[in-house]
């Protein structure tokens, strides 16, 4: 049975980050502490790979989801050129199922991954990461402090909080009927889906919001799937989790020789260079990536005990800003 960092820490009486630390070499750790990590070390049958060589700066692995938003790499980038700017050294990782890039950090000795999802992640050392803003941290998780399980919540990113201002701005302009395009996995599609149902404008005057629910896969043309089939169902705008969704959703409008906003309003989450080119610009929920940058950095620092701004008390709240351009239009009569 393969041996991991929480066993060498339970048997030592110490965190994880202690045993990280003994591991590398780096970071302080008093006298009786090592010795004490490394008879466990010997106890629990713990081995790792002895044919790299030490480095003098701390290693961090900046993962970024296996298909990320753009967001997401603009989060990771700004991590990774803040921390080697600090003296870090970064090592770029995909989260892949079987976290196979993580894992083979973790063994060239890295001290800690940062990564801007929401999801747990299966790995032998520290992890830090975002949670969705609605989601209740475990009842075993320290008051009144940011540690999660073996896990460090930097910030708090309130994405369904987004539903909430897309379908201001879109009952504003008229629309009632407003389907959702999100993935057909994941927590955070589930929380959209869950949301989307809580708040519609129409809950409680119709009986088919399920149907104005596109659950497809996050791609292009999941997008194009997702917005034929809200539009057969009578919807007049739509909300879409996925970049790649929502270039979707705009080339099945212009397959049905149907035009953006008028035919169908579209509001997308994430801002990049690429929205204020699709036609029309789509309006979309956007992120605070800098505040995200410094958060997940200050995060890290926290973690190895480097100089510099520290993790809060209480994670900061990032709640998506929406950004009005001309995909979005009054519902026609």
């Amino acid at each position: 049975m393969r041996v991991r960092l929480e066993d060498v820490a339970a048997a030592a009486e110490v965190s994880v980050t202690t045993v990280s630390r003994v591991l590398s070499g780096r970071g302080p750790v008093a006298a009786p502490t090592r010795d004490r990590v490394l008879r466990a070390l010997d106890r629990v049958g713990y081995t790792r790979s002895t044919l790299l060589h030490s480095s003098v700066a701390r290693l961090v692995v900046v993962g970024a989801p296996e298909s990320p938003e753009h967001w997401q790499l603009e989060v990771c980038r700004g991590v990774s050129d803040r921390l080697q700017a600090e003296g870090v050294l970064t090592a770029s990782a995909f989260l892949q199922p079987d976290l196979a890039d993580v894992r083979a950090g973790a063994e060239a000795g890295a001290a800690t991954v940062v990564t801007p999802t929401f999801t747990a992640l299966d790995v032998d050392v520290p992890v830090v990461r975002f949670a969705e803003a609605t989601v209740k941290s475990p009842a075993s998780a320290p008051a009144g402090g940011p540690r999660v399980g073996g896990e460090w919540i930097a910030a708090r990113i309130d994405l369904t909080g987004g539903l909430t201002l897309a379908f201001e701005h879109l009952t504003a302009l008229g629309h009632r009927r407003i389907g959702l395009v999100c993935n057909e996995a994941g927590a955070l599609a589930e929380q959209l889906q869950e949301r989307f149902l809580a708040e519609h404008p129409a809950r409680g005057l119709t009986s088919r919001l399920d149907g104005w629910i596109a659950a497809v896969p996050k791609s292009y043309s999941g997008g194009i799937e997702a917005a034929v089939r809200l539009r057969d169902a009578t919807c007049t705008a739509v909300i879409v989790q996925s970049a790649l969704q929502l270039h979707g959703v705009f080339a099945a409008m212009r397959q049905r020789r149907l035009v953006v906003p008028r035919d169908l309003s579209v509001v997308g989450f994430g801002d990049s260079s690429t929205m204020r080119y699709t036609a029309p610009p789509a309006t979309v929920l956007g992120l605070d990536s800098p505040g995200m940058i410094r958060a997940l950095a200050a995060g890290v620092r926290t973690v190895l005990d480097l100089p510099g701004e520290r993790m809060r008390s209480v994670p900061p709240n990032f709640r998506p800003v929406l950004l009005a351009r001309a995909s979005t239009a009054a519902a026609r009569s």
